[in-house]
């Protein structure tokens, strides 16, 4: 005769065991950390302005694609881009670029003029032609991009993408600053 509480069966002995280990297991794997794209998991690194996430370009002839930043994600590691800048310097301050002077592309195994079944530019983050952010503030992105290992993120820049002769003054000492913030963290 089983023995039932609240309409299940009471167990007992060794499948007692088991279902006390299976439930411990579940309990476990619950505290594991279940949103790193919110809060750095234990083991992430801060991903900073250092000289791998930062890129500084002169600004160039119209309409030539050239990238300004390429950023490596480390071979088992995953990124979550959580923040961003990119910006047009004039003379080492912050210079304002109309609309249609200039456009930005951020893009994922995608080299420079090449077209590849495997890299794809970012959504929502293709031909911008605004800067976003600033070296005081970065622009929050309102939910991480999440990169995986050995991804190659490129911060493309294009001046006077039409040739219209509207674009920035070419060359010293107009700059497109890129700057990519966030974390990474050993993959499981």
């Amino acid at each position: 005769m089983k023995n039932y509480v609240n309409g299940g069966p009471v167990l007992q002995g060794p499948v007692a065991i088991h279902a006390a280990q299976a439930l411990r297991e579940q309990i476990a794997a619950d505290t594991q950390w279940p949103y790193p794209w919110s809060y750095p998991p234990p083991g992430a690194t801060r991903v900073t302005a250092g000289a791998d996430a930062s890129g500084s370009l002169l600004v160039p002839v119209a309409a030539t694609p050239t990238q300004g930043l390429l950023y490596k994600v480390d071979e088992g590691f995953q990124f979550a881009l959580t923040d961003l800048v990119v910006e047009y310097l004039n003379d080492g301050a912050a210079g304002n670029w109309k609309p249609g002077a200039a456009t930005w592309s951020l893009t994922r195994n995608q080299p420079v003029g090449v077209f590849t079944f495997q890299g794809s530019p970012v959504q929502g983050l293709t031909n911008v032609d605004v800067g976003l952010g600033t070296l005081q503030i970065p622009w929050p992105l309102e939910c991480p991009e999440i990169f995986q290992p050995n991804d190659e993120l490129r911060v493309v820049f294009t001046n006077d993408p039409l040739g219209l002769g509207i674009g920035l003054g070419i060359g010293d000492p107009n700059y497109f600053k890129a700057i990519l913030l966030g974390w990474k963290w050993p993959v499981a």
